[in-house]
Order: C-alpha cells, then sequence, then structure tokens
C-alpha cells in the first residue's frame, strides 16, 4: 500500500492554488517536479507549515510571481505548503487551503497603452491625440483562485 500525504500547490501564472497527493515513501523528491526546479528553497509559513520554492525563481523574463505576507522578497514559481518544518517526512497541512490562501497575492505586471490626450511634442517628433504615446507598466495582485478536492 502506498501512503500519500497532501500538499498545497499555488502557480502564480494561472493563481490556481489546490491541494494534490504527494506519496510519502518519495519523500521531498516530487516537490522538483511539482515546482519544475534545480534547487528548493525552504521558507517557513509558520510553525507548524513550511513552504518549498524555487531558489532561482527569479530570473529575467519574469512573466508571474507571489507575494507571501511577511516575507522580503517576491517568489517566483509554483509554491508547495506542507505540514511540518521542512524536513523529511513532512505531513498533511494542519490548515485550510483558504486560510493559506489569506497569506498570498498573485501578480503579474501588466502593460497599458497611453494615449496622447492633444497634440503633443516629443524627441520623436509630433504626436497626434489619440495616438499611441507609449506603455506604462503596473503591477496587478490577485488572490488565489481555490480549487477543492484535488487531491
Amino acid at each position: 500500500m502506498v501512503r500519500a500525504n497532501t500538499a498545497y500547490v499555488l502557480d502564480p501564472e494561472t493563481t490556481i492554488f489546490k491541494p494534490v497527493e504527494l506519496q510519502v515513501d518519495l519523500g521531498i523528491r516530487p516537490l522538483y517536479a511539482i515546482i519544475g526546479c534545480r534547487l528548493l528553497e525552504v521558507v517557513r509559513f509558520d510553525e507548524r507549515h513550511t513552504l518549498f520554492v524555487d531558489e532561482e525563481g527569479l530570473q529575467d523574463g519574469l512573466t508571474a510571481f507571489t507575494i507571501f505576507e511577511g516575507f522580503p522578497q517576491p517568489i517566483a514559481g509554483k509554491i508547495v505548503l506542507v505540514g511540518g518544518d521542512g524536513s523529511t517526512p513532512y505531513t498533511s497541512p494542519l490548515i485550510s487551503l483558504e486560510d493559506v490562501a489569506k497569506h498570498f497575492k498573485c501578480c503579474r505586471p501588466v502593460l497599458d497603452p497611453v494615449f496622447a490626450k492633444a497634440d503633443e511634442i516629443s524627441p520623436g517628433g509630433i504626436i497626434i491625440a489619440g495616438a499611441l504615446a507609449g506603455l506604462q507598466c503596473r503591477i496587478e495582485r490577485r488572490a488565489p483562485t481555490l480549487v477543492e478536492g484535488e487531491a
């Protein structure tokens, strides 16, 4: 009989946050495949739970990331939450998916068009009113989308 524990996985690209089953006897090996990384970083969620994240996730070309309440920097890539202190064997979370989700914001950069309001003069010449004058960047922040019963 194969024993399994539940873990919660957050994908900032889709904002989907869901439970998955992980085989206990494989230790943390399945986490590398779920997160899609070569090097795991362990981040304490609270005294009873641990996050596993991609140590090398913050790279050029970042299209989405997660803000974890109280953590000093953004987290790039998928995030896995398990019960325990990060050592094996880990356990299923002792907190609900809804309660965990309250601590995260999924973020992505968004480019908004900026249109000339009147005939403007720029270093490149005259920009006619209503024409695209440039792009402005902002960060869109969304709560995770909860998907129950996947484990």
